[in-house]
């Protein structure tokens, strides 16, 4: 995706606002990640004191799979970010760098590494997802399980007798 500011940057405006609706054609970046290829990047282009600054999030849904219950689910996620917008790109600095190389920025890049640091670790489907059966493999959120719940850990079946 390229954004074209050089407009913005040779005029009197001090900002620029950003509402684009892109796709990713990476097909093995969609398939590693489990990402629906429509992106939305929204945010505002701002020209300070001593350069510009784009303030953003990005939106977008992935296929995910509940840690507890093993169901596949869409996740939706909203990330945001600073970037500094600079005409060469400085190594050693710490902060996200966006190079407008002829008044446009190649974004492609920056939104997978956004995406890779946004992506969760866990996910679950839902708040009180029940998860599965240790015993018998049964999804607690559709059905009772029947086993029966009579396991103790053995060292601790001596205080058994004490309530006896």
């Amino acid at each position: 995706m390229l954004l074209k500011i050089n407009k913005f940057l040779s005029s009197e405006a001090v900002s620029l606002t950003i509402n684009e609706n892109f796709s990713i054609d990476d097909e093995e970046f969609l398939k590693e990640t489990g990402l629906d290829k429509d992106i939305l990047l929204t945010g505002e282009i701002l020209k300070i004191d001593d350069g510009t600054v784009f303030t953003g999030k990005i939106e977008y849904t992935f296929t995910d799979e509940c840690a507890r219950c093993l169901k596949e689910f869409d996740r939706r996620i909203e990330t945001g970010f600073q970037a500094e917008i600079v005409k060469k790109e400085d190594m050693e600095s710490d902060e996200i760098q966006l190079v407008a190389a002829d008044g446009t920025i190649k974004m492609d890049e920056t939104i997978k590494q956004l995406i890779y640091l946004s992506l969760p670790m866990k996910s679950l489907c839902s708040k009180d997802c029940k998860g599965i059966c240790p015993s018998c493999g049964v999804n607690l959120n559709i059905e009772k399980c029947r086993c029966e719940n009579s396991i103790t850990d053995p060292r601790l079946e001596k205080l058994k007798d004490l309530l006896k």
